[in-house]
């Protein structure tokens, strides 16, 4: 075997065994990551408080703790509030449809087999049984749905828990970050120091950039879809808001996820007007969107928009609702990876 081809299949060995590495962390990380998500909360906090924490000690000359915990205060506990009051106005929403949903589900159930009579008129021919009982299984279906999202206040004394381990976490690592560092780095040989201390500033920045990027486009797409929703007289529009500036962090598709179906439902139903608010406030959101995204990532992370799409698809599809974080976060660290020449030799 000569030189060339050696040195060809040993780089091709390293270059599959490394990629197993990382497949293998990505499934053992996304299967035991609900262990870690106080944490890895308590690190994102961190870095949101850090800037005020920093300004607070060298402009006021604070003492460390008390500017982390008067940080902690006016950053975390200023949008705590406010998440409690969106939430518990979206839990009266919740409710109201709930209680309602009888007469709701029977205009809908009209208004669907109207439209579908209509198809089967002209076009289909379907069997009305068979038409009729699969409105129903949708309905009784949606029902459910209304049922398990009350029932998912059962699990907030849980997240309670995991909010103030986070909470005490984000102080801890607040006050004494430079020596939890400097003790994680003395593990490695000393050869490695600089090397790892240049890795993690990069993939900290990254991650943190992005952390910021998508909260920033998160809340402008809030702040709109309600806005828009309000302003057109949306019944419910505090919640239906906020289920689309969720749908809004995913790149590409956003808030499109949401608002097209609402709006052609809307048509179906007659009601011509808001179909064509929803399709406008679609527009808005995606040309604002893919004004301000470009930007956003590419100050802050230095990452395309669509990669963030694929690795939030591959980390849903590969380890459920934690991967379309945990994909990113595995983006972040290839880049950084790459940037640190450790594929050099691959």
């Amino acid at each position: 075997m000569n030189l060339i081809t050696r040195t060809f299949l040993n780089r091709t060995l390293k270059f599959i065994g490394f990629w197993i590495i990382i497949g293998l962390t990505i499934y053992f990380v996304g299967h035991f990551i609900y262990l870690f998500i106080p944490f890895i909360l308590a690190f994102i906090m961190t870095a949101i408080i850090g800037p005020l924490k920093r300004f607070l000690i060298r402009e006021f000359h604070f003492p460390r703790n008390l500017a982390v915990l008067t940080a902690m205060i006016i950053e975390i506990g200023g949008f705590g509030t406010l998440l409690i009051l969106l939430l518990m106005r979206i839990v009266r929403e919740i409710q109201d449809i709930y209680f309602h949903w009888p007469h709701y589900s029977h205009i809908l159930q009209i208004t669907f087999a109207h439209w579908v009579t209509r198809i089967e008129t002209l076009y289909l021919k379907l069997p009305q049984d068979y038409v009729g009982g699969y409105i129903s299984k949708f309905f009784n279906y949606f029902s459910g749905l209304l049922t398990h999202s009350l029932s998912v206040a059962i699990t907030i004394p849980e997240a309670i828990i995991v909010i103030v381990i986070a909470i005490v976490a984000t102080f801890f690592m607040s006050k004494e970050s430079h020596r939890y560092i400097r003790d994680f780095i003395n593990i490695f040989p000393h050869e490695w120091r600089n090397s790892l201390i240049e890795l993690g500033s990069d993939f900290s920045k990254a991650f943190v950039g992005f952390v910021k990027a998508e909260f920033i486009i998160f809340i402008i797409t809030l702040i709109v879809c309600i806005s828009g929703l309000l302003l057109f007289k949306a019944k419910y529009a505090i919640i239906l808001g906020t289920i689309t500036g969720i749908f809004g962090i995913l790149p590409v598709l956003g808030v499109g996820i949401v608002l097209v179906p609402w709006s052609l439902f809307a048509f179906v139903a007659g009601n011509n007007v808001l179909a064509i608010e929803l399709l406008l406030l679609t527009s808005v959101v995606t040309v604002l969107r893919h004004v301000i995204e470009p930007k956003i990532l590419g100050d802050n992370v230095g990452l395309d928009p669509l990669f963030v799409l694929i690795s939030m698809y591959m980390g849903l599809a590969s380890t459920g609702v934690i991967g379309l974080i945990l994909g990113p976060f595995i983006l972040i660290a290839y880049k950084s990876l790459q940037k640190a020449g450790v594929f050099r030799n691959l």
